[in-house]
């Protein structure tokens, strides 16, 4: 046996002089990350005007110096110099762009421009701060992606990681949104952050692309706030992991089998090889939606100025594309079904932020191969292998627009025959609704309005959601399909589950049916607690209707009108307790129950044996 073979291995991979204490250094840099961006953050949240106060820029330069030392201590002792730099390209690339920084700023620090609401220091201070502010951020951002890569390709159960993923981006939320600049209050009142109840609420709804709000979006918070909550949904809907990788694709670096397993797992795509483009798929085509969207509905609000207006344009296009239902309006769009933002574009990117990535990569390719068949001649074509279109694509299509018109026609026949001429609801309405109620939290009608028989409806709607893979939350499209056609092969008297000429296996049969039964008994006992905490019998249908939208990240809420007459959503009067039952139900729904379940159960133990069969009795 040869115990020094392991630490021969380990000096071959870190060469030092003293690698315990390199270890040590290496920590060091990692604390004065975490300490200098905390620092970062907290000192301009808690600016009105002007710059942030000099202490949080004092720990800021200092984070810069520990970096800078540490990686230079560890250069001298390094025993392989000459690729030193090479392996440690991110860390000696930030401690060299601060020492020239730095150099910078003191050699031109009476040409600078004087700051203003500060009482310490001068130009050539904040100079070093504001140079140690952008190095620090680039060089976090930069561990963060290769931390990323590093728990990715670390063999991490997916179903963990996707949980972690998600506690990590809350937590971060909640932070920023308890600072005082992301809070709306006027210049006249003292500087005052968002309740920490009030703050994880929204980073929780925001994360998990649901849209419910205990406060106005457009009025409780600052731009600042408002900002923080739009990239919140925005990573919150395309997953940390994608940005992750893409920034490691752009890096030129190339992406292990590993995180092309675990990828793969978190995002549903049924191809492992192609992974890397549909990274690029999906980051380029969500963009590129987005910013079209946005363009699209800008005249929603040309009443306001141009920076306004791009910004409104472009928080509610990113909002409906992640299926995040957050509005800066009031009273979310109700009673402007009749412009063409609300009744075509917004539907359009929810319904499209609602398909899934990978059947709309599956899409594009299959489209793409079929129009360079049909543009060129026969003896044009080169030859290559067809694409052909998944059952999964071809399920989520079929399910997603048989659900559009018959939750159209449902919604509008169910409103028409229970409800008075004066407040029917109008067709374009309807589909709106149809729409939104299965991924988004937008509306165009006051829910609390609707009879009975349509929130139930909507709450069926909410169950089944969006697609699998996508930014939208429910048991998924594909689920559903598949309890459909399992009844059906069973009304057939058929033993196994088929459609579109392939069978379903059994194993996918049986998890579509835990899905289901974890995702109702979530619901049910989400409901129990909160109609305990209420305890108000006359809105148990609106509690229900509560639940089922977090649960499905939807974001609609029902409401009431109170005696003032102003209409109240049933989030903003919840009780402590029960938003915190809501806020766990956002968090489920989003990951999934069963995942969370799977996470904590860890890597299933291969069984090598098998029962006899026997036969139960099912009525």
């Amino acid at each position: 046996m040869e115990p020094e073979q392991p630490a021969k291995l380990d000096w071959l991979s870190r060469p030092s002089m003293h690698p315990d204490r390199a270890k040590w250094l290496r920590r060091c840099d990692g604390l004065a990350q975490m300490v200098g961006m905390g620092a970062l953050a907290i000192g301009w949240g808690m600016r009105r005007t002007g710059l942030p106060p000099w202490e949080f820029g004092a720990v800021v330069i200092l984070a810069m110096l520990v970096i800078t030392v540490a990686v230079f201590i560890r250069y001298r002792w390094s025993l392989a110099k000459l690729s030193f730099a090479r392996r440690h390209f991110w860390t000696v690339a930030a401690a060299g762009l601060w020492t020239v920084g730095i150099v910078g700023v003191t050699i031109l620090g009476p040409l600078l421009p004087e700051p203003t609401g500060s009482t310490f220091g001068g130009s050539r201070w904040w100079g070093y701060v504001h140079v140690s502010e952008v190095v620090l951020a680039l060089y976090s951002i930069s561990g963060l992606v290769r931390g990323l890569r590093h728990v990715v390709g670390g063999g991490v159960n997916p179903a963990f990681l996707l949980v972690a993923s998600f506690v990590v981006l809350i937590t971060i939320g909640t932070i920023g949104l308890m600072l005082p600049i992301c809070r709306n209050v006027p210049d006249d009142r003292p500087l005052e952050g968002a309740p920490f109840l009030t703050a994880l609420f929204t980073a929780t709804s925001a994360s998990c692309v649901t849209g419910l709000v205990v406060e106005p979006t457009g009025e409780y918070w600052s731009p600042v706030g408002q900002t923080v909550i739009l990239v919140l949904f925005q990573i919150g809907g395309l997953g940390i992991m994608t940005f992750g990788a893409f920034f490691a694709a752009i890096a030129g670096r190339n992406v292990r089998l590993a995180e092309f397993a675990t990828l793969r797992d978190l995002f549903a795509s049924e191809g492992l090889g192609d992974f890397r483009n549909l990274i690029f798929a999906i980051l380029g085509f969500t963009f590129l939606s987005e910013i079209l969207g946005a363009l699209l509905i800008m005249d929603q609000w040309a009443d306001l100025p141009l920076d306004e207006q791009i910004f409104n344009s472009l928080f509610h296009s990113i909002s409906a594309f992640c299926n995040a239902g957050f509005a800066l309006t009031p009273n979310s769009f109700v009673g402007q079904s009749g412009t063409f933002s609300v009744s075509l574009v917004i539907p359009v990117l929810i319904i499209v932020g609602g398909l899934g990535f990978a059947v709309l990569y599956n899409l594009s390719g299959v489209v793409g191969n079929l129009a360079w068949r049909w543009a060129l001649p026969a003896r044009f074509h080169a030859p290559q292998q067809k694409i052909r279109m998944r059952l999964t694509t071809k399920l989520v299509l079929v399910t997603s627009l048989s659900l559009l018109i018959a939750g159209t026609i449902s919604i509008y026949l169910l409103e028409r025959t229970q409800n008075d001429a004066e407040n029917a609801i109008l067709l374009r309405d309807a589909w709106f609704q149809s729409v939104t109620t299965r991924t988004a939290g937008f509306n165009t009608v006051e829910i609390g309005g609707l009879t009975a028989a349509t929130k139930l409806f909507l709450i069926t709607l909410m169950v089944i959601g969006a697609s699998p893979g996508s930014t939208g939350g429910g048991i998924k499209t594909t689920v559903f399909a598949v309890a459909i056609v399992g009844l059906i092969s069973v009304l057939r008297g058929r033993e196994r589950v088929e459609t579109f000429g392939r069978t379903i296996p059994a194993v996918n049969v049986n998890r579509a049916l835990a899905i289901l039964i974890v995702f109702v008994l979530t619901v049910m006992l989400a409901t129990v607690l909160v109609v305990v905490f209420e305890q108000q019998p006359a809105l148990f249908l609106d509690h229900v209707f509560e639940v089922a939208s977090a649960a499905a990240t939807v974001g609609l809420s029902s409401g009431v009108m109170m005696d003032n007459g102003e209409y109240v959503s049933i989030t903003q009067l919840l009780s402590n307790e029960s938003r915190i039952v809501i806020i766990v139900t956002m968090f489920l729904g989003r990951i999934g129950p069963l995942t969370l379940l799977l996470a904590l159960a860890g890597e299933a133990t291969p069984v090598r044996y098998e029962y006899p069969p026997d036969r139960v009795t099912l009525g």
